[in-house]
Formats: structure tokens, sequence, C-alpha cells
């Protein structure tokens, strides 16, 4: 009798995690469970069209020539340069090194890295999306990364950036993995994903905040494993952390202090369009508006980077820098996204097809401009590389401001492709050799100099007078030679001079 009741009994039904969304019927002809497993793929696969689409237009910026000289160094020296400099960026210079051995050293090749790393960030995020609100939340908000221009700039960028968009994404896509299926395999997955997100940029550790708000607002329980799982994840960071601190007046000097007027002006710079930046923003805060727990960590993930690093550049030592930041525009998307398909009216789906469209037009003249040829940071190399190759005579030499890191190594990376290019008679030890980016010239450059029969000497600014960056020449170049060509490409001056 007893084992009639017992089995008459219905069991309990399992208990759903407070972040999931409700389940409803689809509606006829909407696609299965399985497709839509697959719908954060679609964003994805376009950020990967639509980033390489004139990847290769933009002139390398100073600090992705800075990139491809020190990818080309051997191990050895690249470690030699952390301890002294770019401690930050070291993990990355490594990977850049035996990728470039691999796959050569194009633009696009630099660049195809964070191309495939950002394409990944936007099907992450859309992934994020469906699992904490819905399929269609996810690849509206995919669809708005797609859109926002500084994606297409900084996935076409031979730096770590894009990386630490991919890297934040994904810690927090497998906590929600790890906190829903339990077991240590998927603790060690994220803890492995907190490791590279520190590698990739120590302030994109900031999104660890939105972790933290994830397990407060759904599984406080798993807080203490989430800390030893972060703690032991972040060790082997503290190093290249430590050596980042000791390195602040080389790597920041140039960081103007916060103000008023850069918070103002930040969301523009973030996201590449100032129009695209306030109408997300709009979007986000309508979201914010929108009950329900789900949105907190997000909101965080969001929030917390920009907090942080203006709290750091007034309290500490400025670092205001809006690619420092761009972690914060996958959640700022998803919050918009949130916003646009709130409620399951008729009209939902219209308004976010006419909203994204919207965005889309705005984006054009921003997406426009991270693609042109001297978009990015610097000098135009190229261009001083193209000069000095159709002008170069048998005998030829050339000179650069000493001292100068980025000016030598990117004209020289593309006067590689020249037939024929004046000699760098002035450098007794490579940077490559020096364990700094900057190259070692003998002291006595006029005596290197002289019988030269034409000497030119390129400059990272525009001068009426180029000798005024070499004043130790000054006396030589003016007595014994005359000036036969001058040339300003952007940001540069380059001028020749021929022996009387």
């Amino acid at each position: 009798m007893s084992d009639s009741r017992t089995t008459s009994r219905t069991a309990p039904a399992p208990r759903r995690p407070v972040d999931d969304p409700p389940v409803a019927a689809p509606p006829a002809g909407a696609p299965s469970r399985d497709t839509r497993r697959f719908l954060p793929l679609l964003p994805g696969l376009l950020m990967l069209a639509v980033a390489l689409v004139g990847a290769g237009r933009p002139v390398l910026s100073w600090d992705e020539v800075t990139s491809a000289e020190v990818a080309s160094r051997s191990v050895p020296q690249i470690l030699d340069l952390i301890p002294n400099l770019d401690a930050v960026f070291g993990p990355y210079y490594l990977f850049l090194h035996f990728w470039t051995a691999v796959a050569g050293t194009g633009e696009i090749i630099l660049r195809l890295p964070s191309i495939i790393a950002m394409a990944g960030a936007v099907t992450i995020a859309a992934e994020l999306g469906r699992r904490l609100f819905d399929p269609a939340v996810g690849l509206v908000a995919g669809l708005l990364l797609c859109a926002v221009p500084n994606t297409s700039r900084y996935a076409a960028e031979a730096r770590p950036y894009a990386f630490a968009c991919f890297f934040a994404a994904l810690a927090f896509l497998l906590l929600i993995v790890a906190v829903r299926r339990g077991g240590r395999l998927p603790w060690i997955w994220y803890g492995l994903s907190v490791l590279f997100l520190g590698l990739s940029h120590l302030i994109a550790l900031t999104t660890l905040a939105a972790h933290l708000t994830y397990l407060v607002v759904n599984a406080r329980d798993r807080v203490r494993v989430w800390a030893a799982a972060v703690g032991v994840a972040l060790l082997p960071v503290l190093p290249i952390a430590y050596l980042g601190t000791t390195q602040e007046d080389t790597q920041l000097h140039w960081v103007a202090p916060i103000t008023s007027g850069r918070i103002r002006d930040m969301p523009g710079e973030i996201v590449g369009s100032r129009e695209v930046a306030w109408l997300l923003i709009g979007l986000a805060v309508l979201a914010v508006w929108r009950p329900g727990r789900r949105l907190v960590p997000i909101a965080v993930y969001a929030l917390a980077p920009l907090t942080v690093v203006a709290v750091v550049s007034v309290l500490v030592s400025p670092m205001w820098v809006a690619r420092y930041l761009l972690v914060v525009l996958a959640p700022l998307t998803l919050l918009a996204a949130v916003a646009l398909l709130d409620g399951r009216s008729r009209h939902t789906l219209a308004r976010a097809v006419v909203v994204l469209l919207a965005v889309a037009f705005v984006a054009i003249p921003g997406e426009r401009a991270v693609r042109a040829a001297t978009a990015k940071n610097g000098p135009d190399y190229r261009t001083i590389a193209k000069i000095i190759g159709a002008e170069a005579q048998p005998g030829d030499v050339v000179v650069y401001p000493a001292r100068n890191r980025a000016i030598r190594a990117g004209t020289g990376y593309y006067l590689r492709r020249q037939s024929a290019a004046p000699a760098d008679v002035l450098v007794e030890v490579p940077s490559a050799q020096t364990g700094w980016l900057i190259a070692y010239e003998y002291p006595d450059a006029v005596a290197r100099l002289t019988g030269a029969p034409r000497i030119w000497l390129a400059v990272a600014d525009r001068r009426d007078d180029p000798l005024t960056a070499r004043p130790d020449l000054q006396s030589l170049i003016t007595s014994g030679y005359h000036r036969i060509g001058l040339w300003q490409p952007k940001s540069a001056t380059v001028a020749l001079y021929a022996k009387n």
C-alpha cells in the first residue's frame, strides 16, 4: 500500500535558474530550438565580412608599427623588452611573433587575428543575449555591434584590443555555463578565459565586477568557488601587472588628465561615431528602466570599466583612453537590444528592424572614416616609403630623428617593398637588440654621413625646415648640400638633400 502511494506522487519540477528567460511556445513558423542555437553565428559571420572590407587600406598606425617591429624579433629579444617597456603587451607580441612567422607580415595578415577575435566577440555577445534573454535579443545585439564603426576600426588593428573584447565576452559566457552546469571542468575553462582576459589587457579585468554581480543575483553559493578560480587564474598575470605599474611613466605619459569635456566626448570616441553612440546610450537607458535582475550584471558590465578607469584617472594616473574601454560595446548593445525588444507586440519586430536600419545608416560616415588610408594615428608611412622609393638612387642614405620609436620602424616596414631603399647608415645597434623600441645610433653621425651623394631626412611631423629635427647634422647639410625635394604627407615631412 505504501509503495502504491509512493509511486503515484508527482515528482517536484526542477527549479529553473532565476536568470533563465521564461519559456513560451514558439509561434507558428518560428525557428526550432536547434536552429535558434545557431543564430549568434549570423552576426559573427557578418562582422567577419564587414571587418575584412578595406582592412588593408589604412596605413599601419604608430602602435601597429611597433607590433610589427617587435613581432619580427626573436623570443629572447621580446622577453628582453618586457621588463623595460610594454610589459602589458608582451603576451600579444609573443603571439604575433609566432603568427607572423607562419603567415607573413603584410597589413591584412598582421590584422587578421584581431579581425577573427572581433568576429568571435560579436558571436559570443549574441550568445550572451540568447542565454540571458532570448535569441532575438542576441541577434539584434550582434547586428548592432556590426554597425559600430570602432568594431571595424579595432578589428583591423594589430593590437590586442579585439582580443580583450573577445575574452571579456567569453569569460562572462563561461561563467554562466559553469554556474548552470556545475562541476570542475567548466570552472577550469572559466579560469582560463579570465587568465587570457588579463593577458590581453589589464583594464579589461574590470569586467569581472559584472561576474560577481551575476553571482550575487543568481548564485550566491558559488561566490567562493568563483573567487578561488579568479585568484588562481590571475596569478600568472600579477608579474605583468607589477611591471606595468613600474612602466607607467613611459607607457601613459602621453595621456591627458581627465576633464568633464573628455568625459563628454568619450562615448563618441569609444563607438567611433558620436551619433551612433548616443543612439545606443539612449536605448540602453530605456532598458535600464525595465525591471528584471537579468539586466543588472549587463549594466555593471557596461559601467564598471568606465567607472574604474575614471576614478583611477582622477586619483592615481590618467588612463582615460577610448581604445582601453572597447569592452563596454558588447553590454551596451545588449542593453539596447533589450530595449528594442521589450514586449511582445506585433510592432516589436518592425521597430527593431527600423532602428537597426537607422543605426546602420547613421554609422556610414564613421564606417567610411575608419577605412580611410590615413585613418589611424601616426604619419603616413606608406606614402613616405613611396616617395623615397620612387626617387631613390644608388648611394642614397636615409636619416631619422634620433630616439624616435616609430618613424624609422614605420618607414622601414614599407620600404622593404621597394626595390631600392636608402641605407640607414646611422644605426649602430638595431632596436631589436637594445631591449627598447629605439635603435642606438653611432655617436659620430656627421662622420658617417660625410661623402654621401644624397641624404634623405624623414620627420614625424610637418616642418618648414626639417633639419630642426636633427640639429647635430644641420652644419654638415647646410654647408655641403642643397635641398632638392620637400614632401609633406600626413603628419610627416620628407626632404632630400644633394651634395653640392
